[in-house]
């Protein structure tokens, strides 16, 4: 296994992703502002508006953050709460998708890249968490 110091390169790739997800969700509110019609997503509820996501961006924020500083540090607080990230991920998406029939679905392509970086990111660091949980300390 390729490491840089003592953290496996995955892991590095996979902390640095979290971080841009805890920007982005912590910054949602300012893309309402600028019309992007995106928000929150919160159990499958999208929530709209720049107050919702002023509340919400930041709260949801500090779990991908709590994730990247967990695996940047190597901490061993990170195996659970990535194992119970790896179970929201695909929850919340099948809620999405099921509560909202009416949004236009992206190609067929788009969809699987988007499903393979979801979910290959949060379940994929859950699973090498718990198999090389000896590197955490």
């Amino acid at each position: 296994m390729e490491t840089s110091g003592a953290r496996p390169r995955f892991l590095t790739v996979m902390a640095v992703l979290f971080t841009v997800l805890a920007i982005s969700n912590a910054t949602k509110s300012l893309q309402s502002l600028v019309g992007a019609e995106l928000g929150i997503v919160l159990f499958g509820v999208r929530f709209h508006g720049f107050w919702w996501n002023i509340l919400l961006g930041p709260i949801l924020a500090l779990v991908p953050a709590a994730l990247a500083a967990g695996l940047f540090g190597m901490r061993t607080w990170v195996w659970p709460l990535s194992a119970a990230y790896a179970f929201y991920v695909p929850t919340n998406l099948v809620l999405f998708w099921f509560l909202h029939p009416e949004i236009e679905r992206p190609p067929v392509f788009g969809i699987l890249v988007y499903l393979v970086i979801a979910l290959g990111g949060s379940i994929g660091t859950a699973l090498f968490l718990a198999r090389h949980r000896e590197l955490l300390r």
